[in-house]
């Protein structure tokens, strides 16, 4: 007798692919000297700035072999325009390349110039032959982002060519730029705002946050280090009697949270100045410290571009630098933190009066004090 036939219903061809062993899924254990003498090797191959005093304080141990931008993390430079940011970022970039490294540079807001590029490749290469010149050129990928999308979608959602081989260092120059053409900080005039706009209005923190996400995983696996530049706004302090204060011009608690270090670069009347506020996710200043600026080196940049570190000043120049800063008075609190008094205790009226001010008051007009004795022998 004939066997019927047997319909499989099923959607799909059964699976015929093994399964992996369970310890193909997990991560190849390493043990704690191993990691740690890679620790060791990526912090020799943090890229350096030039200027030493910097890449000692950037350092753990003060070790300016060590020191320079951490490998893996991210570092914001932010200060106004003009201060030496691009400057002090090249600077970097030109040390890397030297190093036989890629560096990306990505523009946010001004283009770089070339004629600058290459008058810096001259000032720190210049026996570079020319076979050995353009092949330092094809390490320098530029790249130009026209939008805060465009931002995004190069670091969130990368290609197979990006990035480049033997990459150390991406540079991102004005970031606070694109975030602020895309998410100003008051788009609305009115203080009334509907669900819309509140919306809208908090989402320049989410892509803030998304973005420094990006970035601190592409520098992971990759082990490059990124270095942000950003500019600056202004702050009110009212609590300690000074004026407007300079801070940075992108901020949040997922972008502080992202920052590994951050620095400030900014010009004085006796030159320029760097402020390290945050060294390998420690702060040396705390959150109610507005306008601060840290541990502080000086440096000059010179006619050609390349940044030369500032000698120390004896102590009577110090002295004849310093400037009395005048604070403002300081403006009374519109309410008092004062003990409540115990309502039990005392008999006391809304109004503050006690019932013995009455009979006080009564006695004043009639010309007299209450005689305490006559009082108790009425009683009595």
């Amino acid at each position: 007798m004939a066997q019927p036939p047997v319909i499989d219903l099923s959607s799909s061809a059964p699976s015929t692919q093994q399964k992996a062993p369970p310890s193909s899924h997990r991560l190849a254990t390493v043990s704690a000297s191993d990691a740690l003498r890679e620790l060791q090797a990526e912090a020799s191959c943090n890229p350096k700035c030039g200027l030493k005093s910097l890449d000692v304080l950037l350092s753990a141990d003060g070790d300016a072999s060590e020191g320079g931008f951490e490998s893996g993390k991210v570092t914001e430079i932010w200060g106004p325009s003009g201060a030496g940011k691009t400057a002090l970022m090249l600077e970097t970039a030109i040390i890397a390349l030297k190093n036989d490294n890629a560096v990306v540079w990505i523009d946010g807001s001004t283009p770089l110039n070339p004629t600058r590029l290459e008058t810096a490749i001259n000032r720190q290469c210049p026996l570079l032959s020319s076979e050995d010149r353009e092949k330092l050129h094809l390490r320098f990928h530029h790249f130009s982002a026209p939008t805060l999308s465009h931002l995004l979608a190069m670091i969130i959602h990368t290609g197979s060519e990006f990035p480049p081989d033997k990459t150390s260092l991406l540079i991102v120059d004005g970031v606070n730029m694109l975030v602020d053409l895309e998410y100003p900080r008051f788009p609305f005039r009115s203080s009334t705002k509907s669900e819309a706009q509140k919306w809208q209005a908090g989402r320049r923190y989410t892509v803030l946050g998304n973005l420094v996400a990006g970035l601190n995983k592409l520098a992971y696996l990759n082990k490059f280090a990124v270095i942000l530049s950003t500019g600056c706004s202004t702050r009110m302090r009212y609590d300690s009697g000074l004026g407007a204060a300079l801070v940075p011009g992108v901020g949040g608690a997922e972008w502080e949270a992202g920052i590994r270090s951050r620095m400030v670069i900014f010009r004085d009347f006796s030159g320029r100045l760097i402020g390290v506020t945050k060294c390998q996710g420690k702060s040396f200043i705390s959150r109610e410290e507005v306008g601060e600026i840290g541990r502080v080196i000086g440096f000059d940049l010179a006619e050609d571009g390349s940044l030369e570190e500032k000698k120390k000043t004896t102590e009577p120049e110090a002295q004849k630098l310093l400037q009395k800063v005048h604070r403002s008075p300081i403006k009374p609190r519109k309410r008092t933190y004062d003990e409540i008094a115990d309502s039990d205790g005392e008999d006391v009226d809304e109004y503050g009066w006690v019932e013995a001010d009455d009979e006080h008051l009564a006695a004043k007009e009639m010309g007299s004090e209450p005689d305490e004795t006559n009082e108790e022998a009425t009683i009595q």
